[in-house]
């Protein structure tokens, strides 16, 4: 899977090095091998599998603080396995740091905190989201074309395990046009998402 160029995603955060988009282009082999013991069946996984597969990457810590990384500039995500059905990342958060409203095109997804807290909101229309609270152990999980947001709660660094299967090639990011009007716009799965939905119109639902 090809990766965008490296650009920078806001005025305080440099932009990704070569050896960072190494880290999310490349797993590290031990740690995806012993990752893909944990493989249920062969093919594409649905979100029960999904999401028993990122408790089952919680419990073992040994396999996922190894890419842990402290970054207060921007929200990390390490890639800890791939194959032609499926991609697991391990994600770390700290304050400020949130994707916005998004969904993952074709691929579902299971996710499961591993340290600290986040939330995930799904926006509820005409006005509001929901607030979900994760903490270590929870899981969740989201079929193709699933809204939500994460975001930072408590933690340095908060932990999220997330699997997608099929492999998240491409997400659908949602933002507020100058005219109020909601667009979604098609990212690299593998680009980073910010929290600039509609933060500037309605900070309750971001």
């Amino acid at each position: 899977m090809t990766h965008p160029a490296a650009t920078s995603t806001s005025s305080d955060a440099p932009a990704l090095s070569p050896q960072q988009w190494h880290e999310v282009s490349a797993p590290p082999a031990e740690l995806s091998e012993r990752c893909a013991a944990l493989m249920p069946r062969d093919g594409v996984l649905d979100v029960v599998e999904l999401e028993r597969l990122a408790l089952d990457i919680v419990a073992d810590p040994e396999l996922w603080q190894p890419l842990v990384i402290e970054d207060a500039h921007r929200r990390r995500y390490r890639l800890l396995y791939e194959d032609d059905r499926i991609d697991v990342w391990v994600l770390s958060w700290m304050g400020g740091q949130g994707t916005g409203f998004h969904d993952h095109d074709l691929s579902a997804v299971g996710l499961a905190c591993a340290q600290g807290e986040v939330v995930e909101r799904q926006m509820l229309l005409p006005n509001g989201a929901t607030n979900v609270h994760m903490t270590s152990g929870d899981g969740r999980q989201g079929p193709p074309g699933y809204i939500h947001s994460v975001a930072h709660v408590e933690g340095h660094p908060a932990v999220t395990i997330h699997a997608y299967s099929p492999p998240l090639e491409r997400v659908g990011q949602y933002r507020v046009d100058d005219e109020g009007v909601l667009r979604r716009s098609i990212e690299h799965g593998r680009q980073e998402l910010l929290d600039n939905t509609i933060a500037a119109i309605d900070p309750d639902r971001a």
